[in-house]
């Protein structure tokens, strides 16, 4: 059995959300940190790079950088970027819900991009 160990980093208004995505949104992660304004995440298929901003006290803009490579020699690297607008400020649980959603749907939307991928060149 392989020792894996997890790093993560806490400070700031974006630390509010890491036991959220620690215990259940990414806890296969190597590396998580939660530093001031910014979640950066580092997973077996890729990283996410998530800046929480807030220009008033009741609304956050989620600004999403997604990387994934696929594992195999001649793998590629795909990358997406997105933002949402949460009606409520960077530490509160709708925040954290967003976040989570917005990480597990891209999870599951690469890793079915590469399931397709790998169908169509089988056939």
């Amino acid at each position: 059995m392989t020792d894996v160990r997890h790093t993560y980093s806490v400070l700031g208004g974006a630390v509010r959300h890491a036991s959220l995505l620690a215990t259940e949104v990414v806890p296969d992660a190597a590396r998580m940190s939660c530093i001031e304004d910014v979640v950066r995440i580092e997973l077996p298929e890729g990283e996410f790079s998530i800046r929480l901003e807030s220009s008033a006290p009741d609304s956050t803009q989620l600004r999403f950088r997604a990387t994934f490579r696929e594992n195999r020699l001649a793998g590629g690297t795909w990358w997406s970027s997105w933002e949402v607008e949460v009606p409520a400020g960077p530490g509160s649980p709708e925040v954290g819900e967003v976040l989570a959603t917005g990480i597990r749907e891209s999870r599951r939307t690469f890793a079915r991009a590469l399931s397709d991928a790998k169908y169509g060149h089988a056939a």
